[in-house]
């Protein structure tokens, strides 16, 4: 596609040599020859980016920068000027001007940059697109009519108001429930219904890092804080700043590093690693845990005074199971949105697909659910969706079951009446060291994990290798 460059200089003879030459290199080009005119040009010409000089008549370039951002912010403008100066070039990068070019122009440079400029604006493009779409396919609405979700909705609308009702920063919000149960969904419509919805959502998974990076994730660090930091980073809480923190997982978090999260939450400030100075933020936290913490708290493995500070408000999402119909509900909600995103037309589940869904206990979920209706959209070419489309595990005395093949044993659960994946995990970690003699290694590589994450799962879980028998 033919990108539109107009050129805003006064000298007429620069100004149609930079238009020739880049017309020569595949761009459209338009001139003016000040910026009353490029302002008043400005729809009618439809620029991608615009080539400013700095030194115009009556309105410098700085007030024609400003003016174009305020109406076009879309467009990418690459200053130019004979008389530059640290001053001026600070000034227009803080105005939104892409970069900033001396003159005399060497034409061979302002074509790359103009070719990076033009490239930074389709991704730009790009990016707000694809959010766009994803919006359009997650609107941040909870689907589900059942009495236990319609209280659900209402906790969430009323925990949303609460800044702007009272005036005041909301405290921090607690979210349980199983895993896949929608812990995030609920954690970003709270977000987008509440007074904070411009501003950033920022998340991490507690569990999904080690503990020294998710240090340096959360509070950032200076050049030279440690070996690997050659350069300065913003930490989590500043990203979040005037938006949302969603702090996923909190029970794996580490208790050295739950203190030093307990004082940011108190002070509503951070240090980075490194630095001897203080940041200020203004964030809502959002934390989420599938595990039950006042266990945690009785194993010594989640600070109390952490806990009751984030659990000033509460909201427990329940497991699927738990929903009366909103299971079949749901089911039709992912059938429109995986039809939709893959372009596999418009399919409909049958009745005894729906009676199947409705009779399925869903150990894994939501998240479950929809990894099986978007696998049944891909394969299957036809209209309707039936029971042998969902491929559901199978059933004993009509409870499912899960079967975890431990190599030299077979666990095998009754998921009738659900599970509590801790404890789930505990005997499969358990099993699979037994099985190797407290081999870590070889455990570690039959589990698919890291020694040092196998590690500290067995302290987690307090798992103690069998003593050894000696004669007395």
């Amino acid at each position: 596609m033919q990108r539109n460059v107009l050129i805003v200089d006064d000298e007429q003879v620069l100004a149609a040599a930079m238009a020739d030459y880049l017309s020569r290199h595949g761009y459209a080009t338009s001139t003016s020859g000040s910026g009353e005119q490029a302002l008043k040009n400005l729809d009618a010409e439809s620029p991608d980016l615009v080539l400013l000089d700095y030194r115009l008549p009556r309105m410098d370039g700085l007030q024609v920068l400003r003016k174009i951002k305020e109406s076009h912010p879309e467009i990418e403008v690459i200053m130019m000027t004979a008389h530059g100066s640290v001053e001026n070039a600070v000034e227009a990068m803080r105005l939104g001007a892409y970069d900033y070019i001396s003159k005399p122009v060497d034409l061979e440079e302002l074509r790359l940059v103009a070719g990076k400029a033009l490239e930074s604006q389709r991704k730009s493009n790009e990016l707000d697109y694809l959010r766009a779409q994803i919006d359009k396919e997650n609107p941040h609405d909870i689907i589900g009519r059942s009495e236990v979700m319609r209280e659900v909705k209402r906790l969430i609308e009323q925990i949303s108001s609460i800044e702007a009702s009272s005036g005041r920063e909301a405290p921090a919000i607690l979210i349980t429930g199983e895993t896949g149960t929608g812990k995030e969904l609920v954690s970003r419509a709270i977000h987008a219904r509440s007074r904070r919805a411009a501003g950033p959502f920022v998340e991490i998974n507690c569990a999904a890092i080690p503990l020294t990076l998710l240090e340096a994730e959360l509070f950032g660090y200076e050049k030279g804080a440690f070996t690997d930091a050659k350069a300065a980073k913003l930490g989590l809480f500043e990203a979040a700043d005037g938006g949302t923190l969603f702090l996923d997982e909190i029970g794996s978090m580490d208790l050295s590093l739950q203190a030093k999260l307990l004082k940011a939450i108190e002070e509503k400030a951070v240090r980075r690693l490194g630095s001897i100075r203080s940041r200020r933020f203004d964030v809502m936290l959002i934390a989420a845990t599938n595990q039950p913490l006042e266990r945690a708290i009785a194993e010594r493995a989640f600070r109390e005074d952490l806990y009751y500070r984030l659990k000033v408000l509460t909201l427990h999402l329940p497991p699927l199971r738990d929903r009366g119909g909103d299971a079949v509900e749901l089911a039709e909600h992912f059938v429109a949105v995986h039809g939709r995103r893959y372009n596999r037309g418009e399919k409909k589940l049958t009745d005894s697909a729906k009676a199947a869904i409705a009779r399925y206990r869903w150990p894994g979920n939501v998240r479950e659910l929809g990894n099986v209706i978007e696998r049944a959209v891909l394969l299957q070419n036809g209209p309707a969706i039936d029971v042998g489309d969902l491929a559901l595990e199978p059933t004993v005395n009509g409870a499912p079951t899960l079967s975890i093949n431990a190599r030299d044993g077979l666990l095998e659960v009754d998921l009738s009446k659900g599970i509590v994946l801790e404890e789930l995990e505990r005997s499969i970690i358990e099993r699979v060291l037994s099985k190797t003699g407290w081999n870590r290694t070889k455990a570690a590589q039959l589990l698919g994990l890291s020694r040092e994450t196998l590690r500290y799962r067995i302290e987690k879980h307090n798992l103690k290798a069998p003593q050894l028998e000696t004669d007395c």
